[in-house]
Parts: structure tokens; C-alpha cells; sequence
């Protein structure tokens, strides 16, 4: 049987009795277990617990862009087709666990029976147990329990469990056995009289966190009946320093003589660039058919990143495969039955044929979630709340200095301006010394905003806000500037943010992708000019326009204003209906028929010199004689259609080796989400922020530029990797970030506790024994246990046969704490202050060298 048709032995009915009571114009959060019998509700108290043999539903209707998950209030949903109502979020998941065999399937046709009850669009999602979706995982804010169906009791044995995630997800695994253990994970074993937390030495901070509240919350023991229980603390190599007792009950369940810890795990495929198909479905061979046959559909691979929603054609159905971030089906309103309902089957079917294990999710048009829309290139978001948030912002000209812009957050963050740019401005031009030096030349009057698209400038914006002075580095980059000439100054500006005490907030911007901010500094007077200062002034202190110029205006508001020489048609993305036309110390104003009063406007100000004002049709003989042979240069285009850009997503960061990150979303977030051991990336869509906890890890602050460069490539919509890259530091955020988190709070961190007082808080409970106090600060700084660890005899062979990654001159790095001591005597923090000639002795002695 089709596993996409309704069941024909009365498999409706029982979905209909099932889910009778579930309302369909109110929010709601609802969670079923579905067997061959019958689809039971479950109680709250059960929500978020899992198990491997089972398959479940969960339903979620919310109201746009509001949080979600069992804590959702209910109300009821007044939807309006003019856009000026309330419209919902509704979500369908089937999830099914690894060892669930047919229940997945029917927890799908269940999932279909849900939506058909309901009678409204709703998103249906097939989930991958272990790779939920970010949605799913949104709902549990303590995470969710993938548990082993049938484990029983404990009775003297134990069971062993992994933490994965930001939103974590706990892991039953079986047997209790070392070849679950990873270095990049972090476990609990779970006995009648211990927990052990083991922790990897390569395994995230956050995890580690996750970890000791995860262990505590189960020491307790209350849902369990069971008394509290001691917590030991074991980590990666240094088993043997956990006292006699907790040593000798890890011994019976992990034989510590046969301890064989995997290596941490090879990134996963990134998300790749996005590929549409179509799905056509072909006709029946015979008419003899049967309806749960239906012949697969046909896809048309016709084009990948980047996505337009154009490409969708109201009568189609389209998959879109995103690689690790799932399969997509959509379904245009005009699309036939018989291909609406083979959509998701359609979507499986490329998974499969891929062999992706992925989330498989069917979404219909009008109703597209915000991971489906961020998949497409400038996808026009629809939010009636939002688009007047936006209209308010764009046209604000009051309200916008610091103090207001503080208290009203909101507007800062959909204007993107931290103040009204009234600030201090320091600017210097990167100028090349030799190939792989330079410096920086400081301008005289950088707010004459003159620029020069073949150089690189870094400007130094400081402003007073209610929290103190606050500043803003910028790094321009023109558009036809050399990467080498970059990279200089790049550098540059990263050794003038070291000097500044790592204060300020950090922008890269690129010529024509100025954010509004920027553009605001100079008042709707920024002019950039073909080829470099140093063409016009060798010093390049002198700020020098060129005499004889054509600049094309674009822009409505001073935040938008942009000019640009125009010397070739075409070549530049500016649109504008007004040029500025510059002959000595004669200046025109030419505004083209279609320009707008607010065109003008901008236009007259950016000439800021006494000038005469053009229209077209009404041009004399001297503005003809001035432009000479750039008259074809002088074409009007109308102005981009007002931009609805998608609401901000937010992104965890995870540092591979060097070079490789991996982005985990977390969908309905809040300033809750920033763990100051963690590195975030703020999606903004006209602009990224990389935001830097106070703890996260070294690399992570000298890799912020790098961090959203790989954001940007690894996003499947395929991103402009011009888009403005803003860092800023935890307790420093300007209110143009702090306006995308809903209720924020400047204290909030003062609470919070680092891993290691985590730790010394459980110690303080008396329920916390730790092998080793040094580590539990959490990030190793100890450059020995940052070494992939091998087993003495893999070391102890011939040359030929070590691994790869091993230095054969330094074997002794690549053991272990417990297998170091045991076969020097000593730890590695005393062998390695011996003289070099009795460290060779030693090794030479032990066959390591």
C-alpha cells in the first residue's frame, strides 16, 4: 500500500475519533503515539521523551514568527485573506524511531488524516530520528530523550547515554560498550549508585554544559523514585585519576583494559547549494492500475542556486533538495490533486535515490515556513505586522539619535542604525607600500564621504550611547580594489581593533552594499569615484574629487543614498532617476521624468554645491555641451522594489579544524540563546552578525571574519559573499542587534556560571567527585590532550604502519594521560621539563622513539 494513501480498512476512522477535539482556529501544541491500534494523545508530562521503537505526531499551530512548543497560550486565530490578519504557523511532525519499521509509514498517513481534519495549509514534515529539524527541536526547550524501547531497569548494570546539540538531544545508546565513546562527545553512564559524566577532549563546551545540568537533573532522581545519587567526572584519557571505588564500577561496565576511544568525527557534508526540480507525474501505463500504485513522479533537474520564487509556476510542484538541510516539496495553488498528493512521495524519493537521511517536508504556497523561504534569493516576506514595522522604520526621520534608538530597539534593528551617525569619524586609506606590506594614511575631511572604488578605506565611528561611548570599525572595500590590496588591509584594520582593546564593533562593508549606518555617517553624501586617491593626490591625505564627472544617484532617505561615476553603461547594480553632472566648478542636477520627489531630494543634497536643476525634456544647450559624448549615459531606471526581507535566523557555530565550521539553527530564539561560551551568527539577510561570547573559544574571536565567510558559502540559497559582515562582543551589542531579541536584558548574564562553576557547584552539593580538577574549566588549554590519541602498540609499530596525522618524532603526544603516566612514570607536564637528551632516553627506553 501507497504509505501516502489513507488506509481503506477503516485507518480514517480511527484518526478521525483521534483527533476530534483537536481545534482548528486556535493555537494549540499537541503530541499523539501512534500505533497499529489507534493514535493516543499523550500528557505533558511525557512530551519530549522518545523511544526507538515507537513513532509519534506532534502538531503545532502558533501564530506567525511567535514562539511555539507546549507553553504556547492558547487563543483563538482570526485569519484575513487581505493580509491584515492574524495568520498561522501550522506544523505537522512524524516521527519515527530507527527501530520502528512499518509505524513510520503509518505515522505519515496519520500525519495526512491530521491535515485533512484541519482543513487549513499546513507543513508536513518526515522526520530523520537523531537529524530533527531545528523546528522540532525548538519546542523542547530542555531538549528531547531518544530513549532505547524495552531497556528495563537498571538491576546492578547501567545505561549509557550521549548529549548532542545546542537544543540538546539525549541518546540512549546500546550495549554499554567503549565503541560508542567519541573524543568529540560527551556521555552519561547511568548506574543504580553513580552517574558518570565523561567528557571528550574534543567535545563542545556547550555539550559539556549541557551535560553536567543533564547529570544533575538525573542524580536527583525524582522522576525515578530513587534517591540521589554521587556524580563522578571522567574525562578522556584520564580515567585512571578517578578514586578506587568509581574506578573500580567503571571497570565492570567498560573494561578499562580494553578502553578504545573513536576519533572524533569527520565533519558532515555541508549544505550545498540548492537544487529545484519539478515534479511531473506521468501518465498510467494501464487501466488496470490500482490507486495505491500510483507511478512515481518524474523530476526535472531545472536550476540551482541561487533560487528565485519565480521559478515556482502556480501550477507546479517542485522539490528542492538542500543537502543536509533537507528535502523540500511544494506545491503551487493550481497544482493538480493527483500531484499534491504525490508531493511528498515525490520529495522521499529523490532523498533516497540521494541517500540523504534528512527531514522530508511538504509545504504548500502562501504558507512557506521561513527555513523554505530562506532557500530563495530575496524571497518577499509577508508579515503585516512586520511590514509596518518596516515602513515605519524606513521613513523615520525623528527618534533616530542614540538615546532614543536604545528605547526603542526595534527600530534600531529594522533601520540598522545604532544612532543618527551626528558621532565622531576618523578615516584612513589602506595604501600599499610594497607586495606584501602597507599602511594607513589618515584623510583630512572624511566627512566630505569622497571615495575612490580602487581603494580600500577603514574608518573609526564613535558615538555616546546611554550604556557609554560605544564605536564602530568599518572596513570599505571598493568594488574594483585588488584582493591582495584587501588582505592588507584587513589586516590593518584587525591590528587597529587590537589597539582599540578589541572594543569596538567590527563591520566589513563592500562598495554598493553599504549598510544603512554607514551611508547615514556621511548624510546621504557618499560618492564614489573611478580609480584610486592617489590618482588625484600621491599622499592621498587630500580628499579630491575629479573635476569632470558624471555620478548616478540612487536612493530615497540618506540611510539609501549612494553615488557613483558612471563612465560605462551598465556596469554598475545602482539604480537611480537622478544624475549629478560635474564640469569645474559648474554643477547640474538632472532628474529624469520618473524621479520621485524624495529622489530629487537626495539627489540636490548630494550636490551640495550651488548647482542648477535639470529635467528631463527641459535640458538647455550648456547641460548638452557639459556631457558631450556620455549622453547615452544618461538613463534612468526605477528604483528596486522596496525590499520585505525575511526575519533574522539564528545560527550556533561549531569549529572543526581549522577552516571548517558547522551552523545549527534554533528557531524562536531569544537572548537566552546566547551562551557566553558560544560563538552565534545573526542572520539579518542585508547583513550578517557574528556575535562572540565572553567565553567562547580563542579561535573563534580570531576567526570572526572567517566564521561568516563560511556562513555565507555554506548557505544553500547561495549568498552574495559581499553581504555586510558586522562582530561584535557579548556586552557590547549596539541596538541595532539587540532590536532582532525580543525583552532584551543587559544583566542577564550576570548570573550566569561558566562550566567549572557548574562543577564546584555540584562539589558544593557533596554529590560530585572529579578526576581531575584541572580540566574542569572545560576548554583544554593543555596543548597535549589536543593530540588525536592511538594505543601504545599502534605506536610501538614500524614507521610505515602509524597513522597519517602522527609526527614520528613525537609519538609521545598521541597517547593518552592514564597510558602516558603508566608508561613513563610521570605525566607529560614534568616529562616535557626534562632536557631534551633525557626525554630521548626515556623514549628510546619505552620504544617511542
Amino acid at each position: 500500500m501507497d504509505e501516502y494513501q489513507e488506509d481503506e480498512s477503516g485507518g480514517a476512522r480511527i484518526a478521525e475519533a483521534a483527533f476530534r477535539t483537536v481545534p482548528r482556529d486556535h493555537t494549540t501544541f499537541l503530541v499523539w503515539r501512534v500505533s497499529e491500534s489507534g493514535t493516543e494523545m499523550l500528557p505533558r508530562t511525557h512530551y519530549g521523551t522518545f523511544y526507538d521503537a515507537e513513532a509519534y505526531l506532534v502538531y503545532s499551530c502558533s501564530l506567525t514568527n511567535q514562539p511555539a512548543g507546549p507553553d504556547v497560550i492558547r487563543r483563538e486565530i482570526k485569519e484575513k485573506e487581505n493580509g491584515n490578519g492574524e495568520f498561522a504557523e501550522r506544523h505537522i511532525h512524524a516521527w519515527a524511531g530507527e527501530r520502528s519499521g512499518n509505524l513510520a509509514a503509518l505515522a505519515l498517513r496519520r500525519g495526512t488524516q491530521l491535515a485533512a481534519h484541519l482543513g487549513e495549509p499546513v507543513v508536513i514534515h518526515r522526520e530523520a530520528a537523531t537529524k530533527e529539524t531545528p523546528r522540532l527541536l525548538s519546542y523542547f526547550r530542555d531538549g528531547i530523550r531518544i530513549l532505547r524501547s524495552g531497556s528495563g531497569t537498571l538491576n546492578g548494570g547501567g545505561r549509557l547515554y550521549r548529549i548532542r546539540g545546542r537544543r540538546p538531544v539525549l541518546l540512549q545508546l546500546e550495549p554499554v560498550s567503549w565503541s560508542h565513546l567519541s573524543a568529540d562527545g560527551v556521555f552519561i553512564l547511568d548506574t543504580s549508585a553513580l552517574l558518570l559524566l565523561w567528557l571528550g577532549r574534543a567535545a563542545n563546551l556547550v555539550e559539556k554544559i549541557f551535560g553536567a545540568k543533564i547529570a544533575y537533573r538525573m542524580a536527583r532522581g525524582a522522576e525515578k523514585g530513587m534517591t540521589a545519587r554521587r556524580i563522578a567526572i571522567a574525562h578522556d584519557g584520564y580515567e585512571q585519576t578517578l578514586p578506587p571505588s568509581d574506578r573500580a564500577l567503571l571497570d565492570t561496565l567498560l573494561e578499562l583494559r580494553a578502553r578504545s576511544v573513536r576519533p572524533a568525527s569527520p565533519p558532515s557534508d555541508p549544505p550545498r547549494a540548492a537544487r529545484l526540480y519539478r515534479a511531473t507525474q506521468p501518465p498510467r501505463v494501464s487501466p488496470i492500475t490500482m490507486p495505491s500504485q500510483r507511478p512515481a513522479a518524474r523530476l526535472e533537474e531545472i536550476r540551482r542556486a541561487p533560487l528565485h520564487k519565480e521559478d515556482l509556476s502556480d501550477d507546479g510542484v517542485y522539490i528542492v533538495d538542500s543537502g543536509s538541510r533537507g528535502v523540500w516539496a511544494w506545491v503551487g495553488p493550481n497544482a493538480t490533486n493527483s500531484a499534491a498528493r504525490g508531493a511528498l512521495a515525490a520529495a522521499r524519493g529523490l532523498a533516497r535515490a540521494k541517500r540523504l537521511v534528512v527531514p522530508v517536508s511538504v509545504v504548500t504556497a502562501g504558507r512557506e515556513p521561513l527555513e523554505f523561504a530562506a532557500l530563495f534569493r530575496n524571497w518577499r516576506w509577508c508579515d503585516a505586522r512586520r511590514d509596518s514595522r518596516l515602513r515605519a522604520a524606513r521613513s523615520a526621520t525623528t527618534r533616530l539619535d542614540a538615546v532614543s534608538l536604545a528605547s526603542n530597539s526595534w527600530l534600531a534593528a529594522e533601520a540598522q542604525l545604532p544612532d543618527d551617525g551626528s558621532g565622531a569619524l576618523r578615516m584612513w586609506r589602506v595604501r600599499r607600500i610594497s607586495e606584501d606590506e602597507c599602511s594607513m594614511v589618515e584623510v583630512e575631511r572624511p566627512q566630505a564621504a569622497v571615495f575612490y572604488d580602487r581603494d580600500c578605506y577603514i574608518a573609526l565611528y564613535t558615538y555616546h550611547a546611554p550604556t557609554g561611548e560605544q564605536s564602530i570599525l568599518y572596513y570599505w572595500m571598493g568594488g574594483s580594489s585588488p584582493n591582495d590590496l584587501r588582505n592588507l588591509g584587513a589586516k590593518e584594520a584587525k591590528d587597529l581593533y587590537t589597539k582599540l582593546g578589541r572594543l569596538p564593533v567590527q563591520a566589513w562593508v563592500y562598495q554598493g552594499k553599504e549598510p544603512a549606518h554607514f551611508l547615514q555617517i556621511f548624510k546621504g553624501r557618499m560618492i564614489t569615484y573611478v580609480g584610486s586617491a592617489a590618482d588625484y593626490d600621491p599622499t592621498g591625505r587630500r580628499v579630491m574629487a575629479p573635476a569632470r564627472v558624471l555620478i548616478r544617484v540612487s536612493g530615497q532617505y540618506a540611510r539609501e543614498a549612494r553615488g557613483v561615476e558612471v563612465q560605462n553603461a551598465g556596469l554598475t547594480d545602482d539604480r537611480g532617476a537622478c544624475y549629478i553632472l560635474r564640469e569645474n566648478a559648474r554643477v547640474w542636477v538632472w532628474c529624469a521624468a520618473s524621479a520621485t520627489g524624495d529622489e530629487r531630494e537626495v539627489a540636490k543634497n548630494m550636490a551640495a554645491a550651488d548647482h542648477i536643476l535639470v529635467m528631463q525634456g527641459k535640458e538647455k544647450p550648456d547641460f548638452w555641451n557639459a556631457l558631450g559624448d556620455r549622453r547615452h549615459l544618461l538613463v534612468a531606471s526605477p528604483l528596486k522594489e522596496v525590499e520585505r526581507p525575511l526575519p533574522p535566523r539564528l545560527f550556533y557555530v561549531s569549529l572543526g579544524v581549522p577552516g571548517q565550521y558547522t551552523f545549527e539553527e534554533i528557531i524562536s530564539f531569544n537572548q537566552y540563546e546566547l551562551v557566553p561560551e558560544m560563538a552565534c551568527v545573526l542572520d539579518a539577510h542585508r547583513a550578517l552578525f557574528v556575535w562572540l561570547g565572553a567565553h567562547c573559544c580563542p579561535r573563534a574571536k580570531d576567526d570572526a571574519r572567517a566564521i561568516a565567510h563560511a556562513y555565507l558559502a555554506l548557505d544553500p540559497a547561495s549568498r552574495d559573499m559581499e553581504t555586510p559582515v558586522l562582530v561584535l562582543s557579548q556586552g557590547r551589542e549596539p541596538p541595532h542587534f539587540t532590536g532582532f531579541f525580543p525583552h532584551w536584558k543587559q544583566s542577564m548574564w550576570k548570573g550566569h556560571k561558566t562550566f567549572s562553576a557548574i562543577i564546584s557547584a555540584l562539589e558544593g552539593k557533596a554529590i560530585v567527585q572529579c578526576g581531575n580538577s584541572a580540566l574542569q574549566t572545560g576548554n583544554t588549554a593543555n596543548c597535549f590532550d589536543q593530540y588525536e590519541k592511538y594505543p601504545l602498540s599502534v605506536l610501538r609499530g614500524p614507521k610505515e604502519h602509524l597513522p597519517p596525522d602522527v609526527d614520528p618524532l613525537a609519538k609521545e603526544l598521541y597517547l593518552t594521560h592514564d597510558d602516558f603516566v603508566s608508561t613513563f612514570n610521570v605525566p607529560y607536564s614534568e616529562f616535557r621539563s626534562l632536557p631534551a637528551w633525557k626525554q630521548k632516553d626515556l623514549k628510546k627506553a619505552v620504544g617511542l622513539f
